[in-house]
């Protein structure tokens, strides 16, 4: 696979989630720390970004298992 994503594809599956739940983290913390805050349109776009995250995870993991298939 070619593309922006094409690194993050094939990386292993542990890394993969070891990154995912790290940046998820960091995200998350921004998330609690602007809803502190009272930015409500911060709240918005980390939880959102915390959303991508998370899809792009997953897909990169079922691109794998297939890929293994």
């Amino acid at each position: 696979m070619e593309g922006p994503l094409g690194k993050i594809y094939s990386m292993p599956a542990a890394v993969l989630l070891l990154v995912g739940m790290v940046l998820s983290a960091f995200l998350f913390y921004s998330l609690m720390k602007a809803a502190e805050n009272g930015n409500i349109l911060m709240v918005i776009l980390l939880a959102v970004a915390i959303s991508i995250v998370a899809f792009v995870i997953s897909r990169a993991i079922k691109f794998q298992k297939f890929k293994e298939l």
